[in-house]
């Protein structure tokens, strides 16, 4: 084989990989970290993420900014203070910086602007915003404490917009700092399709917009006030401390609740989607990368005692701690992002609202799962400013938790059926043999007395006992049959697959006899390509969590072996860099694309062959 072949096999081999793999691959190309150092999964999840939660944070900060831009800061004796001309001028200039770098972030989300300049237009101007807004809430609170003025919402939105734009700020900074550093390229490690969230999040934050405005007529309150309104009713809360009472707004909120829960839902499946997608294969591959490495080195110095077989069972016990490491991974990381927003929660209502921390822990828990009884709600304007931001970010969170949590509960579910499965086997198959013993014993038994009480009937007839031996041998495999169906179907399946593919041998050797060699040897190649097909055929009906087994992946390149290659003689070969199970892979579908390659190769050979074989003839026959 020359070598443009070879290269060529291992391209069409490697982009097999690519399309069975159960993440993106050009996620891990990009990084410019090996895989199986320390620091490759905390860059990883920087070049995905951080991008992803500034996407989700720069629309709904811009949203907070405006509720504190159109409410008043101070409030004297019921009545509300107008703000001062400097700090309401602040304010503004600090919401046209913020919706513009939100809008180059959205340009750079949409490749109009380049990495390098969206990056240094955002990291400056949030914290110019974050700057003014700061020093505006500094001198809004010496004047309130000097007049004694009470603090708005619109005073801790401010606040709460402040505290986001830092956080937009160090995202960004953090995510050009591993791309100065060379851990990554000039670009966000996100898909075409993920780039889209930040689409949805810029609608669900100018639909909240419109409905507090709308709603702070409809239900004559402060626009902050309606926002916290909008809040309850599209994360399905409802607290009923602010109710419509008109016609016009009950009509109105269910418009409004409907089309934000799609929305809110739209958001949270794509973010969802996001982590999901990458977080659990990216972490299962780089703890199986890392210890692969270090089993591939222990396997080198000694590699004269290992076989094939010993390199394939390591591999697959490197995969299944990986499995459970990444579940473990999975389960701890959101029940502790879920207790943080759980306790830190509690704790700012346990200040802003005045209740005990139980009740706290017990009101925040049932918004968390989106029940509102309404025995607690936040009154003063710390306290709902607060629950908007808080409720946005935990609840969705929430329901992102609840379907983690049941993805892994099922994947444990189906190990613990295959366990269960397994383990009757082991108490049952002992038994049904020990009675399967007691019954040929006691048949032997049977036919030594009746041979001795009527040797003359028995040597003129058939044995009576042997059909009786039959009769009992059938009932005990139609019983096993329907004590392990799925055995026993497979047993059968395996059974009648090689007795087709020895039938077809056989028939191809005894025509093959009576054929020219080039056409024996065509046959014989067409038997082979329809043994194939026929285990294709199995495979195409697994899923992706069946594991092929050590006999079925040597069929496999026992098939589309290379000349000068066997994968049965190299003991490193599972360990290796070529090994297909370093990946997080879709095993069956990696089969049948190899076997579809491999079946379309051997096809076009041989038609290339019968062409070249038609021309020689037709000279001959002239």
């Amino acid at each position: 084989m020359d070598a443009a072949s070879e290269s060529t096999q291992h391209q069409d081999a490697r982009k097999l990989i690519e399309e069975s793999l159960m993440f993106n691959r050009e996620k891990i190309i990009i990084m410019g970290t090996d895989p199986s150092s320390p620091s490759f999964v905390a860059w990883f999840m920087i070049s995905s993420y951080f991008p992803v939660f500034a996407a989700c944070l720069g629309p709904i900060v811009n949203m907070i900014a405006v509720a504190g831009i159109v409410d008043k800061w101070g409030m004297h004796q019921g009545h509300f203070v107008p703000d001062p001309p400097g700090i309401f001028a602040v304010n503004v200039i600090s919401l046209v910086i913020g919706c513009s770098s939100n809008l180059v972030l959205l340009l750079h989300f949409a490749k109009k602007v380049s990495y390098v300049r969206a990056q240094l237009f955002n990291i400056i101007g949030w914290s110019i915003a974050a700057g003014m807004l700061l020093i505006a809430v500094i001198v809004d609170s010496y004047r309130d404490m000097r007049h004694g003025h009470t603090r708005t919402i619109g005073f801790w939105y401010a606040c709460i917009t402040v505290a986001l734009y830092a956080l937009c700020t160090i995202l960004l900074c953090v995510h050009f700092l591993g791309f100065h550093k060379g851990h990554y390229p000039a670009t966000f490690n996100l898909t075409d399709s993920e780039r889209n969230v930040m689409i949805f999040t810029c609608v669900f934050s100018l639909w909240f917009i419109w409905g507090s405005a709308m709603f702070s007529q409809l239900l004559n309150v402060t626009f902050g006030n309606a926002l916290y309104f909008c809040t309850i009713s599209v994360l399905t809360v409802g607290l009923g401390d602010l109710v419509p009472t008109t016609v016009a707004g009950k009509i109105m909120i269910l418009i409004f609740s409907l089309t934000g829960v799609i929305i809110l839902g739209l958001i949270i499946g794509m973010t969802r989607g996001v982590i999901q997608s990458s977080s659990g294969p990216v972490l299962f591959f780089y703890t199986v990368e890392t210890a692969r490495v270090k089993a591939q080195e222990r396997l080198l110095a000694n590699i004269g005692n290992t076989k094939n077989r010993d390199s394939f069972d390591e591999i697959n016990k490197i995969r299944k701690v990986s499995k459970f490491k990444q579940q473990k991974w999975t389960l701890l990381s959101t029940f502790f992002v879920f207790l943080t927003f759980w306790l830190v929660g509690a704790l700012v209502f346990f200040f802003a609202e005045g209740w005990s921390y139980f009740n706290c822990i017990y009101f925040c828990f049932l918004c968390l799962i989106t029940i509102g009884y309404g025995d607690f709600a936040p009154r003063t304007g710390c306290g709902r400013a607060f629950f908007v931001t808080w409720a946005i970010g935990a609840v969705p969170l929430m329901t992102a938790i609840i379907s983690t949590f049941a993805d892994n509960l099922y994947a444990m579910a189906v190990n613990l059926e295959i366990s269960i499965i397994k383990l009757s086997e082991w108490v049952t198959i002992p038994a049904f043999s020990c009675y399967d013993w007691c019954v040929r014993h006691f048949s032997k038994w049977n036919r030594y007395s009746a041979s001795k009480s009527t040797s003359t009937s028995s040597e003129t007839s058939s044995d009576p006992t042997d059909s009786c031996q039959r009769s009992v041998d059938e009932e005990l495999g139609s019983s096993r049959d329907a004590t392990f169906p799925l055995s026993s179907s497979a047993n059968r399946t395996d059974y009648r697959s090689n007795s087709i593919r020895m039938k077809t041998t056989d028939d191809n050797h005894s025509r093959s006899q009576s054929l020219p060699a080039e056409e024996s040897k065509l046959v014989e190649e067409l038997g082979a390509l329809l043994g194939s097909v026929k285990w294709l055929q199995q495979l195409s009906r697994n899923d992706a969590r069946t594991k092929i087994t050590f006999e079925q992946w040597m069929r496999l390149y026992d098939v589309i072996q290379e000349e000068g290659y066997a994968v049965s003689d190299d003991p490193s070969f599972w360990l290796s860099e070529k090994s297909p199970l370093r990946y997080p892979l879709d095993e069956p579908r990696y089969i049948m694309y190899r076997l579809l390659t491999s079946i379309e190769n051997d096809i076009q050979d041989i038609i290339t062959r019968l062409k070249d074989q038609k021309p020689h003839d037709d000279s001959a026959s002239e």
